[in-house]
């Protein structure tokens, strides 16, 4: 339990709360009473009706859905989660020194050009720099669904958090478990791992660097998910949807029957034709016309066609990203 330092209301907190959003004047706040000014929102674009409709119209479309999914579903629940983002704009510079693969090529074939019959690799010094602007998200709440952790947000279309708009869709706002400190600690990690990343396509080695990592702009956006659950026959499945965008973030649906047939169907003739090449390339049956090749191909065959056929009997939900 808190009391907001504003409006002297009490409102309840959870652990590891450290940055409060009072539920009565929407004042973002530190334990501490000391007022946060940097708070934002993206605005809420598509309302219930309008996240069921496109969630409905986009699960319609999936491999294997059913084909009466959209006229059939019933929807259980549907909840709007205002979840905290910290976002940082970092300017990264980096300059390196390392050892770079490159390769000499001998004997090009005849028949075609631009193919050789041998490669030597050896390493070479290489060095530069790379200097960039990256936008990190840091989610502000632990153990968050990687799928919403991922999603787009669109920075640009902030403003000044209401929570009077957030109230008009009964949006639950949840409080940031990391401070603004901690945020940007963590942005300037990130961005030295995305500056690694960026040196490694370049080097196989880096023998030497120098980082610069300045942490500018930071600041709190609440982004409002709708979080649906809809039932389809006996089941219940379900899916978040971005409230701004209308972006389906993330959904579970069933498989049709037909589609479960299909596969099994897929599967079993797969594994026939794998397990025949197989049975040539070992001469299992007396004759060997297929040498390596044949294992190679028999073996993927059958993998392929196990796959198909447990994907096809398996009666669990499907599970589609945008």
């Amino acid at each position: 339990m808190a009391k907001c330092a504003f409006c002297d209301a009490d409102f309840n907190t959870g652990p590891g709360d450290v940055l409060l959003v009072c539920p009565f004047c929407g004042t973002a706040q530190t334990t501490q009473g000391t007022k946060y000014k940097e708070h934002y929102m993206i605005r809420v674009h598509f309302d219930t009706t309008e996240a069921e409709t496109t969630l409905l119209d986009w699960v319609s479309k999936q491999l294997g859905a059913p084909g009466d999914l959209g006229s059939v579903a019933r929807f259980v629940k549907a909840e709007q989660i205002w979840y905290p983002f910290w976002v940082s704009r970092v300017d990264a510079q980096s300059t390196y020194s390392g050892s770079g693969r490159d390769a000499n090529f001998y004997d090009e074939w005849p028949q075609k050009r631009g193919a050789y019959k041998r490669i030597s690799f050896f390493l070479k010094p290489e060095s530069g720099e790379f200097v960039r602007r990256h936008e990190i998200k840091i989610p502000g709440v632990q153990g968050l669904d990687e799928d919403v952790k991922n999603q787009p947000i669109p920075t640009k279309a902030k403003e000044y958090f209401s929570h009077a708009h957030a109230e008009e869709y009964d949006g639950k706002v949840l409080h940031s478990q990391m401070s603004e400190e901690q945020a940007k600690a963590a942005a300037k990690q990130m961005a030295l791992e995305k500056q690694t990343a960026l040196i490694m396509q370049e080097v196989s080695k880096i023998d030497t660097r120098q980082d610069k990592i300045d942490v500018g702009e930071t600041f709190l956006v609440h982004v409002p998910v709708w979080e649906l659950e809809y039932r389809y026959g006996n089941k219940k499945y379900k899916a978040s949807v971005a409230a701004s965008t209308g972006y389906v973030i993330e959904s579970k649906y069933p498989r049709s029957a037909a589609f479960r047939a299909a596969g099994i169907g897929v599967g079993f003739i797969l594994f026939l034709v794998g397990a025949g090449l197989l049975a040539l390339a070992t001469g299992v049956l007396g004759i060997q016309l297929l040498t390596g090749g044949g294992l190679v191909s028999g073996g993927l065959l059958v993998i392929m066609g196990l796959l198909f056929m447990y994907k096809g009997a398996s009666r669990k939900e499907a599970k589609e990203k945008v």
